[in-house]
């Protein structure tokens, strides 16, 4: 049995978008839902979520696509952390 607490949850992430997604491909990184761009370099990118920061490091990093919402960046991804900011 589904609770009403999660499907209420459910309903709250679809109308606010306050979900996000991070996909880790072979030569690149797609972020979705972001909430800002905090450090950006050819070595490293920085990027703020809504309750972590995700840092990307390697060599060669382009942003190849920046909206309000979305960011691509490609190039030689060596290494991804993901630092929760309640810890």
């Amino acid at each position: 049995m589904v609770s009403s607490m999660n499907i209420k949850n459910n309903i709250l992430n679809y109308l606010c978008d306050k979900d996000y997604v991070v996909c880790l491909y072979e030569d690149c990184i797609y972020v979705f839902n972001y909430v800002y761009l905090e450090e950006f370099n050819d070595n490293r990118i920085s990027v703020n979520l809504v309750d972590r920061r995700v840092i990307i490091s390697g060599s060669k990093l382009l942003i190849v696509k920046m909206t309000k919402e979305e960011l691509l960046i490609r190039g030689k991804i060596e290494n991804l952390k993901v630092e929760y900011k309640n810890e």
